[in-house]
């Protein structure tokens, strides 16, 4: 997990705010090449939200930058509120997921990226201050 800085803007919200997320990248330690690489994400706002939010209302995905033999992004899709969100609480978004098929023998790395939120209410996105850096690392046999 990693806490990262990102400028995150909105329909409601059109000037870009800095703000910290935290985000956790989760790849196996090792896949055989050819196979499937799993790719999971979580996103928890260090800031709370606005206003009282039902679970499954607040959907997001993540871009994820990866590094290594086969350089490519993804997008982590599938990211949503589980549990009802109380107005001023911080978020936690789970189940964000992508996959690759990994080729190439390697130490491959997993950064986020730009991130893309939408509730019931409006669209936001966020992308990086800076370049983030791996999140996760899988080694490829």
């Amino acid at each position: 997990m990693g806490r990262f800085a990102y400028y995150s803007s909105s329909t409601r919200q059109p000037e870009p705010v800095l703000s910290d997320i935290e985000i956790t990248v989760t790849t196996p330690d090792q896949v055989r090449a050819g196979e499937t690489l799993n790719i999971e994400v979580t996103l928890r706002t260090l800031h709370g939200t606005i206003k009282d939010r039902p679970a499954g209302d607040i959907k997001g995905e993540v871009t994820v930058l990866i590094g290594g033999p086969a350089e490519q992004k993804v997008v982590a899709v599938g990211l949503t509120n589980a549990n009802y969100v109380f107005t001023g609480k911080n978020v936690l978004l789970t189940g964000g997921h992508a996959e690759i098929v990994a080729t190439e023998p390697g130490t491959y790395t997993f950064a986020p990226g730009e991130i893309t939120v939408t509730t019931s209410d409006y669209p936001l996105t966020s992308v990086p201050k800076d370049p983030n850096p791996a999140d996760s690392k899988t080694t490829v046999v």
